[in-house]
């Protein structure tokens, strides 16, 4: 009886696990566009697709205005939004060797990062 209660509970406690994968996932939140690795999506002329190492399957996030978006670079710059999230710039091995900083984040909204589970 009590292994019964047991698996039972455990089960339960599957199930309302957060699921990590984008694509299980309830509706992605506004703007969200998903990018690289298994979605096989591209992004727009003049946006970044960052996170396809750090998201769960590879999948990243499309960015715009990336010089505008820069965090935690040399100069210690922050996200305009204090809730928002600092993730790495996919571009930081092209940089120049005359340039000095080419800004080592991107800033992508909290709830896109808490969507991704990047963020609790």
């Amino acid at each position: 009886m009590k292994a019964t209660f047991i698996i039972a509970l455990f089960v339960a406690a599957a199930a309302a696990a957060p699921a990590t994968d984008l694509a299980s996932t309830a509706k992605p939140p506004a703007g969200f566009k998903p990018c690289g690795g298994k979605s096989g999506k591209t992004c727009a002329s003049g946006e970044i697709c960052v996170g396809e190492k750090a998201i769960e399957g590879g999948v990243g996030i499309c960015v715009s205005g990336a010089f505008e978006n820069q965090c935690a670079n040399a100069l210690g710059s922050r996200c305009p939004l204090a809730t928002d999230y600092c993730i790495e710039d996919p571009r930081n091995v092209d940089c120049p060797r005359e340039v000095m900083d080419c800004g080592n984040g991107l800033c992508i909204r909290d709830a896109w990062a808490k969507y991704a589970g990047l963020k609790n």
